[in-house]
This record gives structure tokens, sequence and C-alpha cells, in this order.
């Protein structure tokens, strides 16, 4: 009997000890499982870490610039003005990949391009100075042994010239008495003649995820780096070259984040209406007013100052440069987007510098006014890439 009972006892300590369970360890949710769960419940967006927008402005010209979902800003822009002249250049550059592509082409490609106008004899058309810089920025970075890439789209104004070139999806948009007219030509992989080429050289482009990519890989067909695909991926751009004329009013510069939910007409209509000063239409507009939810999303904002453009570039070209885009800040999430169209008044970086022709104008916070609507209404249409727009006041080159 007593070693029943101790058997007993025994057995009753195990079973107590059988009921007591562990605590389970914390569930860890991958991160493509959270980018899942944060586009679809804005309850777990703004639990994320808010972020902030880039806008930049100078005497003509507005920048406004928004990243997308991805977890590292992968777009970037230059803005260069000359002390002399007015002159100007402006670039919108689009990485794919990771931002180093990018952010290689906003520090190198206009200095390239001058230089080979520098040292050009003068008797070589305009348009071959841009495309011998393309080619120079492109080589340079290639040699450096990285992998992504970057879309670009160029101006170059002197004078009655405007030297508009460009690679990839990026695009240009003129104002000509109201209405649109793009200037450059989308350079993806679906194209005929883009097609066509990519075969001649022995690729071959496939539809993958949506859309006609080099080799499955790549949507757009000529770029910047792309070291894997380079044999089918140029960095040879197209080039337009226009001159001033009167009704010409402005120039938008932007990345595929807008021009995939918004129309050329469109986005000349709306910085029309913006840059004169005339309010909004309230019938047939969208509503882009946000929940009382969204309304408690604040952004933090912040300025970005000039850098001095580097000497290298000659007598003719020394004057300022704005260069923005970072890697150190993660993507908004959609509810803190949607907030910046009503809540935010973000910071303007004027470029002020004593012997400079550009002088800061208000109009500029007019042109960024413009920029920041258009990537508001492409938020709101469902864009999810980074968004970069760039607006050029025309009338302000004119003699």
């Amino acid at each position: 009997m007593q070693s029943f009972s101790i058997s007993s006892e025994n057995n009753s300590i195990s079973g107590s000890c059988s009921l007591k369970r562990k605590r389970p360890p914390k569930i860890e949710i991958p991160n493509v499982l959270r980018e899942i769960a944060v586009d679809k419940d804005f309850s777990v967006r703004e639990c994320a870490p808010l972020k902030d927008a880039v806008c930049s402005s100078g005497y003509g010209v507005g920048v406004f610039s928004l990243k997308g979902k991805k977890k590292f800003m992968e777009d970037a822009h230059k803005i260069v003005s000359c002390s002399l002249d007015k002159k100007g250049f402006f670039g919108v550059y689009d990485g794919h990949g990771g931002s180093k592509a990018a952010e290689f082409v906003a520090d190198n490609l206009h200095i390239n391009i001058f230089e080979m106008q520098k040292n050009s004899s003068g008797n070589a058309p305009k348009d071959e100075d841009i495309r011998a810089g393309y080619l120079k920025t492109d080589k340079d970075f290639l040699s450096q042994s990285l992998g992504s890439g970057a879309c670009c789209v160029t101006a170059l104004i002197e004078g009655k010239d405007i030297i508009v070139s460009n690679l990839g999806d990026c695009r240009a948009v003129l104002c000509r008495g109201g209405m649109a007219e793009a200037l450059t030509k989308d350079h993806r992989a679906g194209q005929e003649d883009e097609r066509k080429r990519i075969e001649d050289k022995g690729g071959f482009v496939q539809h993958h995820r949506g859309a006609w990519r080099v080799h499955g890989i790549l949507a757009v067909s000529r770029s910047i780096g792309d070291a894997h695909l380079k044999d089918w991926v140029p960095a040879e751009p197209d080039t337009e070259m226009i001159s001033l004329t009167k009704d010409m009013e402005y120039l938008i510069l932007a990345s595929d984040g807008l021009w995939e939910e918004v129309g050329n007409q469109e986005a000349v209509e709306i910085v029309v209406r913006s840059c004169s000063g005339e309010e909004k239409l309230i019938s047939g507009s969208i509503n882009m007013s946000p929940s009382p939810k969204l309304r408690r999303i604040s952004l933090k904002s912040r300025s970005i100052g000039q850098i001095p453009i580097s000497k290298r570039t000659g007598e003719n070209w020394k004057g300022i440069e704005a260069n923005f885009g970072s890697e150190n800040d993660s993507p908004p999430s959609k509810s803190q987007r949607i907030s910046i169209m009503n809540q935010t008044k973000l910071k303007t970086t004027y470029s002020d510098q004593e012997n400079s022709c550009f002088e800061t104008k208000p109009t500029s916070d007019r042109l960024v006014a413009a920029c920041e609507e258009l990537v508001n209404l492409a938020v709101t249409r469902g864009s999810l890439d980074d968004i970069t727009v760039m607006i050029i006041d025309l009338n302000l080159f004119k003699d």
C-alpha cells in the first residue's frame, strides 16, 4: 500500500507538471507578410513611423518628391542654375534595384554634360554632347560594379534652346497654350521597336508579373546601370531640341509613379490652374478629404540646403544646384501620404546667392504646390511607387 501511495503521488506530481504550459515564443511575421498587412490595413499603417516628403524651389522651378512602398527612396533629382545668364539644367532620376544608380546620376550626369560641352569643338550638335554625357555617366557607374539602375529625364535650357533627353519611363511634358505635348517617348520592353532591337542583339522579352520585361526581369528597355542586362538595355538617350516660344508656359519632368496614374493633359491643366492662383473647382472634382482618423496623422517636414556646384563644370555654370534623395527613410503609410494633401505645409528651400541671375519669387510657392497636388492625386489613385515631380516655369526664361 505504501509503494502504491508513493507511485500515486509521483503520478500526481507528474500530471501536475504536464499541465503547466510554457508561454509560446513571440511569433515573428515575415517582412513580406508585414508589407501585405500594411498595404491593406489602415490601422497597421498608422503605427508605422512617420516619414518625410521632400520639396524644393528656386527661381522658375519647383519640386515635390514622395517615397512609395519601397524600403528606401530610390528617386533623386537635380537643379542647376547659372550665375551669368538665364540657363538651367534640370533632371529627375528614377532608380530601381536600389538607390545607388539614381544618386550617382544626380551627382555626375550634369557635370559630364557640361564637360562635353566645354570640350566640344563648337561644330558638334548639342544633342551629341548630351549623348556623350549620358554614356560617360553610364560607363563610370558600371566601373563601380554596382547592380542597380536608373531611368532619367533631363532638360537643358540655354538661351532659346530647350534640350530634353530621356532613358526609360521618366517623362517630359510641355504645356503649350494650355495643351499637353509629350516631348519624350517611354522606353518600355513591350514597345515593338524596343523589342525588335533587343531581339536583334540576341536578347528576348518575356511577359512576367503583369508587364513585358527584358529577359523577364526589367520593364524598361533603356537605363543607366543594370550591368547584368547592359547588352540589351543601353544608356543611349532619345533627345528632342525645341526653341522656346511665347506660347510655351511650363515643362513637367516626372518619374513614372506620376504618369501611371495621371494623364498628360490632366497634369497640364492642374499645373496651369494651380500656378495661375485660381481656386480649385468643386464641381466634378475629386474628393480628397481624409477621414477624421486620417486627419490625426501628421507629417514631419524638413528643408534641405543647397550645395554649390563643382568648379569642374566651367565658368559658365558656377551657380546653384539642389540634390535630394536618401536611403535612410522608410516609406510613409498610405494614410500618411493622403494626409499630406490636406494637412501638411512643408518648408521650402530657396536658393539665394549673391551675383546669381536667379532670384526667389513667390511663383515658386505655386510651382511647389502644383507638384504636390500632382503627387497627391497619383497617391489617391493607388500609386505606391516613389514619385518625383518637377515643374519649370518657362515664362521666366523668356526675354
